[in-house]
């Protein structure tokens, strides 16, 4: 399944983000970006987070974040390809 999201403003128009083109490093730097902004992982921000009273540029923050979140947790839970003469490699690399 691809993740993607819309964001219209004044200011940019539309935005369309398709997540799961987006390289690994490219949602790491994104999150990392997050962080540093809001000072907190995306699962105590979210926990804490007031839709009533946060602006609208923090709520698309918001669901961006999740969006990269979660296009990396899937990522890791899928199994990575290495072809056998790879493997083997990586199994004397490791001895």
């Amino acid at each position: 399944m691809t993740r993607v999201s819309v964001f219209e403003s004044s200011e940019n128009g539309r935005v369309v983000t398709e997540y799961g083109k987006l390289p690994l490093r490219e949602l790491e730097k994104r999150i990392s970006c997050y962080e540093k902004k809001y000072g907190s992982t995306f699962a105590r921000y979210n926990r804490q987070f007031d839709c009533d009273g946060a602006l609208p540029s923090e709520t698309s923050d918001l669901m961006d974040w999740q969006n990269l979140v979660e296009e990396k947790r899937e990522r890791a839970r899928k199994p990575v390809k290495v072809n056998a003469r790879r493997a083997r490699e990586i199994i004397a690399e490791s001895r």
